[in-house]
């Protein structure tokens, strides 16, 4: 009994109240149901436990009237509604500890979708600050290089190349930043259309040049055989990026004089993309995890781990399959499988 003590005053009150009403008169009659009103106006203030005190005082109160003040001689007859009224109280007290649970959810969900709300904002923001001064030096280095036409390997187009490569890399991070953020709130918003891939990994190794430039690795594109061009259903924004990321880490990878290979060949039905390097290669410790959130597979190498993650979340979100190795001579592999477009006839 020493929790009940713990019940607003006013309870106390309206539930003495009741147990004279009850003492007062006869046994076969019933007022034992009048415990449903403190019980459910109590319900929101206590715990379970507290609850579950409250109801065996009840009930064992409603049962008390059948010896107190004195033994009615009839108790069984009387016994049955008794117990029926306990019962009663006791669905009643569930069902309060079942909708409070359900408020306190209410509650909490309510909570979270403001504070996603919030994160939404302040990431749009953050983002738009973020990426206007980087878009705005881009924008002066490649003015610089239309109108001063420095010549080819000179100080100056070295330098603006290190400018270029520098806000590229900078404005990549913030996209990742945000593409994940947006892939975790949202899922991946796809918009599919017919690609060609050949033009969009054309436009990735000319996305991903200055960097490429930068640390003298040579990009080459090896396109399909056959007539047609290597075309499937995907999100062309989605796809590029799945390129660039994918030759970016190649370029990281790299020594400087090396090169990078984008191979693209047409295979049962699917498009088959691969980029190899000539670099270092992975540990056998860091190829089950190289497409996790955040994992980078040598530390002192530029990154933020996410670029790899990003290219299987938008690998699988077309439907394809990833998977990286290591090249019996040397440096490193990553394949891309995606279902190809069914051509026309």
């Amino acid at each position: 009994m020493s929790r009940v003590v713990r019940f607003p005053g006013a309870l106390w009150a309206l539930t003495g109240l009741i147990l004279l009403v009850e003492l007062a008169t006869p046994p076969h009659i019933v007022f034992g149901y009048l415990y449903v009103i403190p019980l459910v106006i109590g319900a929101p203030q206590r715990g379970r436990r507290d609850a579950l005190t409250f109801l065996a005082l009840c009930c064992g109160l409603t049962l008390a009237n059948l010896a107190v003040p004195e033994p009615d001689p009839e108790w069984r007859a009387v016994l049955v509604d008794r117990l029926l009224v306990c019962l009663a109280l006791t669905v009643t007290t569930f069902l309060c500890l079942h909708n409070r649970h359900l408020v306190r959810q209410q509650v909490d969900l309510e909570v979270r979708l403001a504070q996603a709300d919030l994160r939404r904002d302040m990431i749009a923001t953050l983002a738009h600050d973020l990426k206007t001064p980087v878009l705005g030096t881009i924008a002066t280095a490649r003015m610089m290089e239309l109108e001063a036409r420095p010549s080819p390997g000179g100080l100056l187009e070295r330098g603006i190349d290190a400018i270029l490569a520098s806000q590229e890399r900078s404005l990549r991070l913030i996209e990742d930043l945000l593409r994940l953020f947006r892939a975790d709130q949202e899922g991946l918003c796809l918009q599919p259309e017919t690609c060609d891939l050949g033009r969009l990994a054309a436009e990735a190794i000319e996305a991903v040049g200055p960097i490429a430039r930068e640390r003298s690795v040579a990009l080459i594109q090896l396109q399909p055989s056959g007539p047609r061009p290597l075309t499937l259903p995907g999100d062309p924004g989605g796809l590029r990026r799945l390129l660039e990321n994918l030759l970016l880490n190649a370029v990281n990878h790299s020594l400087r004089g090396e090169r990078v290979w984008l191979d693209l060949q047409r295979q049962q039905g699917q498009a088959v993309v691969t980029v190899s390097d000539r670099g270092r290669g992975f540990s056998d410790a860091s190829l089950p995890h190289l497409f996790e959130r955040f994992y980078q597979s040598d530390p002192e190498l530029r990154g933020s781990g996410l670029g790899l993650y990003l290219s299987r979340q938008i690998t699988e979100a077309h439907g394809g399959s990833i998977r990286a190795s290591n090249l019996p001579a040397g440096g490193a592999s990553i394949e891309v499988r995606l279902p190809l477009e069914t051509p026309p006839g």
